[in-house]
């Protein structure tokens, strides 16, 4: 049964992260929803502070995702 639980946990943690990578969109209102959470419960500001600053990522610029620049700044 434990065992089942902790698979369960690590399935969602991993359908998180890559929902996060392929729909940034949708994961920023999970954060958004998490931080009014953790104002309802009183929670720690570090955490409400982290949490914040999720919900308000914005994609990366630059050549995060690609192997190189072009010679006027962006990807290939």
């Amino acid at each position: 049964m434990i065992e089942a639980i902790i698979v369960g946990l690590l399935v969602l943690a991993c359908a998180l992260y890559w929902l996060g990578r392929l729909a940034p969109s949708v994961t920023r209102q999970l954060w958004s929803g998490l931080g009014a959470a953790l104002t309802l419960l009183h929670a720690p500001a570090p955490m409400k502070e982290a949490v914040a600053g999720r919900a308000k990522a914005t994609g990366r610029g630059g050549c995060g995702g690609c192997k190189g620049c072009d010679k006027n700044g962006g990807c290939h």
